[in-house]
């Protein structure tokens, strides 16, 4: 009898501890299985993180190798995730080659971010052409290329990059050839400007002997009626001193538009006109019936720079010399 009740004893332990362990495998595989789908529903969510944890607890509860390999996708997915947030920074703060970097780390598993990050890599490549365009405008056109090819080394089949690499090249060889042209112009210009100068100053000089001698020659002159009323007048003759004075000097012109002659005359060919603050190197000059100077000069326009050598009338001269201003000149 004794016997028999250890046995059935015995029998109810078994059978306690084997519905006790039975459901807690049931309640432990019913926790396992909710929190199965809570991790599968963060992947799906983009709550990347969340469902690290949540396979990490699994795998803790179950012992199960799979949760690892589900673990380490979710790893790669929130890594993916954290590249897309990066890049979307790095494009707000212009660092469009870091931004470019990191959204192709996107990973094409990542349903939620992968095709964000395709259409942020259409944003950033536009913002690099746009930005590349302003370095150009200012013809800078080394910051244009060191981004492009920067972008390009990232992005090596992106076409609207290589495409835009072609365009600044071809404009900055034009430009190169252009400024080349220009200087060789330039050049050209600075000698022949040096020369009419040379030869200028060489006729000024003249100039100002024969005006020195017209002038003695007029002093020593009677006044018989044979005599040139011309040289006759006071103001013929402080309009030779005039034209003494003027050769071999420059002054700037004081009138917008004035013009320039072919000859000393205001019914001669017009030449061009010539903006204010123009200099006018004056190697010959004459005096004129009409109490003003015909200017023969060297004159350089102040806008295009641009040399003539051409006639200008006195009046249009700052002519700073006070005894000739208070001359009415």
């Amino acid at each position: 009898m004794k016997q028999k009740n250890i046995i059935v004893v015995v029998l109810i332990t078994v059978v306690i501890f084997v519905g006790a362990f039975v459901g807690f495998n049931i309640f432990n595989s019913s926790k396992a299985e909710k929190l199965d789908k809570l991790a599968h529903q963060c992947i799906l969510d983009g709550e990347y993180q969340k469902a690290v944890d949540y396979y990490s607890e699994l795998y803790d509860r179950t012992n199960d190798g799979s949760y690892i390999d589900k673990k380490r996708e979710a790893v790669e997915l929130l890594s993916s995730k954290n590249n897309y947030d990066y890049g979307v920074n790095y494009l707000k703060e212009m660092k469009y080659v870091d931004a470019a970097k990191s959204f192709l780390k996107v990973s094409n598993k990542d349903s939620v971010n992968y095709q964000k990050a395709q259409q942020r890599l259409q944003e950033s490549t536009q913002a690099v052409i746009i930005a590349s365009d302003s370095f150009a405008e200012d013809d800078n056109f080394e910051a244009s290329l060191n981004l492009l090819n920067s972008y390009a080394r990232v992005m090596p089949h992106e076409t609207l990059v290589i495409d835009k690499i072609k365009e600044v090249e071809k404009t900055k060889d034009q430009f190169k050839q252009k400024k080349q042209e220009e200087e060789k112009q330039r050049a050209l210009s600075e000698k022949k400007e040096k020369e009419a100068r040379e030869k200028a100053e060489k006729l000024a000089s003249e100039s100002a002997q024969d005006l020195m001698k017209e002038k003695e020659d007029n002093k020593n002159q009677d006044n018989q009626d044979k005599q040139d009323e011309s040289y006759e007048t006071d103001d013929n003759k402080r309009l030779i001193d005039l034209c003494i004075r003027l050769v071999g000097k420059t002054y700037l012109v004081t009138t917008e538009n004035a013009k320039i002659y072919e000859e000393p005359s205001n019914k001669s060919e017009v030449i061009s006109s010539i903006p204010l603050g123009s200099e006018v190197y004056i190697y010959e000059a004459k005096p004129d019936s009409g109490q003003r100077v015909w200017c023969h000069a060297i004159i350089k326009s102040a806008d295009s720079l641009k040399s003539y050598d051409a006639w200008i009338s006195s009046n249009n001269l700052e002519i700073n010399d006070e005894a000739l201003n208070n001359e009415g000149f």
